[in-house]
């Protein structure tokens, strides 16, 4: 696993902890947290069954919604051919679901664009990944309490790459420096360095 990578990962479970703050009134929440252990531990299908009863407990819930599209997504990796497809597919209507249920909530956003950044290429996905991600520092900008400040170094690291994998150099290096100047002090600086030496 490269630095970059090992630094995703560890800023994705930052993430999670973020959300979880977010989730703390729902009746859903400890299903969500539930239900992200399980993906942590590779456990796709437990983690789809789990956000499938946190949407059914609480269907006002985005964050439940939106991780059961990221399972779905990820239970393509378990399985061969068609069928693989066949899940990325239902795996993002179930975000874009999540998205048109729940406009003006950034995990939505957030957990498409994620999931749409770590797609192979073949899906096209590269396009939601950047405009979601800048969705994300849109609703930040605009009233900092809509997002959670720990949240935003896994956006600007993902948005860079994002806009890496897309050709957008430039828009790449705006992001990163954006969020070195902003967040010196994150973990995910150290990944941004990395990238930024490597442009």
């Amino acid at each position: 696993m490269t630095t970059t990578a090992r630094i995703v990962l560890v800023s994705f479970l930052t993430l999670l902890a973020a959300v979880a703050t977010v989730l703390a009134a729902s009746p859903a929440a400890e299903l969500v947290t539930e239900g992200r252990r399980a993906l942590d531990a590779d456990r796709v299908d437990d983690a789809i069954a789990i956000f499938e009863r946190a949407v059914a407990a609480d269907a006002k819930e985005p964050s439940a919604l939106a991780w059961l599209g990221s399972a779905q997504v990820r239970k393509a990796t378990k399985i061969q051919g068609m069928d693989a497809a066949g899940w990325v597919k239902r795996g993002f209507n179930t975000l874009d679901e999540a998205v048109e249920l729940f406009p003006n909530a950034f995990v939505v956003y957030l957990v498409r664009g994620l999931t749409a950044r770590n797609v192979p290429d073949m899906f096209n996905k590269t396009p939601v990944a950047v405009s979601d991600l800048k969705t994300v520092v849109t609703m930040r900008e605009k009233n900092a309490q809509a997002v959670p400040d720990s949240v935003m170094p896994v956006v600007f690291l993902n948005l860079g790459l994002a806009y890496k994998k897309a050709g957008k150099t430039a828009d790449a290096r705006a992001a990163w420096e954006q969020a070195r100047k902003a967040y010196p002090a994150a973990p995910e600086t150290r990944a941004i360095e990395n990238e930024l030496r490597r442009l």
